[in-house]
């Protein structure tokens, strides 16, 4: 993403974030999709460090991976619920907890295989000189 792009996108999801403060507020609770905006503003920021503050950027895009994860385990579970129980549901809740499942089986697969290819640290730099 370009550097416009980037701000654009952090205005975009400040100012979302705002609303979904003020209906927070108004409505008394919090919902699932009130993690978008913050989502955006999170992303956006760790892609506007990330060349001057690596390790900051990082903790952003966790810490924005993270939040995902959470809203959409909790939007799935409740739309799951409902439709085993024979409630209304809302299909994109769903989708969205079948999306976090599947987004949890794929960051768990590259973190495995990035770990098995990685060289055993048992040897040390004596060792790998002298043969």
């Amino acid at each position: 993403m370009t550097f416009r792009m980037s701000q654009g996108v952090l205005a975009v999801g400040s100012i979302g974030v705002l609303i979904n403060i003020a209906d927070a507020i108004g409505s008394g609770r919090l919902e699932p999709h009130h993690a978008f905006a913050p989502w955006l503003a999170l992303g956006a920021g760790a892609d506007l460090l990330k060349d001057r503050r690596p390790k900051a950027a990082r903790a952003l895009h966790v810490t924005a991976t993270v939040l995902l994860m959470v809203a959409g385990s909790v939007a799935g579970y409740r739309a799951w619920t409902a439709l085993l129980t024979g409630a209304d549901h809302d299909w994109l809740d769903l989708a969205l907890g079948v999306a976090v499942v599947l987004y949890v089986v794929v960051s768990a697969g590259r973190l495995l295989a990035r770990r098995s290819h990685r060289a055993p640290k048992s040897r040390s730099d004596a060792d790998m000189i002298s043969g």
